[in-house]
């Protein structure tokens, strides 16, 4: 399951940096991008990403309105997309959850929960 491509979006440099060191080891190509226009761009551009983690809130475009134009692009609409939020149990995951986002997983984020999610939405790839 080597050389996946895998999209982070997330304004906070510190978690994406998180993300990052949890997936060291694993031998995927990782992007990343600091808002939401970003994130929709590079996914757009790079044609062939096989999972985006995403945060919800973000400056510029939110997560939400980025997976909802995501989704709505033949191009993009396949791709499996795990949701990263402080939020837990609100209108915005059920929001999130209607437009067809994978999966969740609730800040501070566990390298256990990120491993889980590569390994389960990569292996439906």
């Amino acid at each position: 399951m080597s050389g996946k491509k895998i999209l982070v979006i997330d304004d906070s440099t510190t978690a994406r940096q998180l993300i990052l060191n949890h997936l060291e080891g694993l031998k995927h190509n990782i992007i990343e991008a600091v808002d939401g226009d970003e994130g929709l761009q590079k996914a757009l551009d790079e044609g062939d990403v096989d999972l985006i983690f995403s945060d919800i809130n973000m400056p510029q475009m939110n997560g939400l309105e980025m997976v909802e134009r995501l989704k709505k692009n033949p191009k993009t609409a396949s791709i499996p997309i795990c949701m990263l939020t402080t939020e837990t149990g609100s209108e915005e995951l059920m929001r999130a959850k209607s437009l067809g986002v994978s999966a969740f997983l609730v800040k501070p984020i566990k390298k256990e929960q990120i491993l889980a999610v590569v390994n389960g939405l990569l292996a439906a790839r």
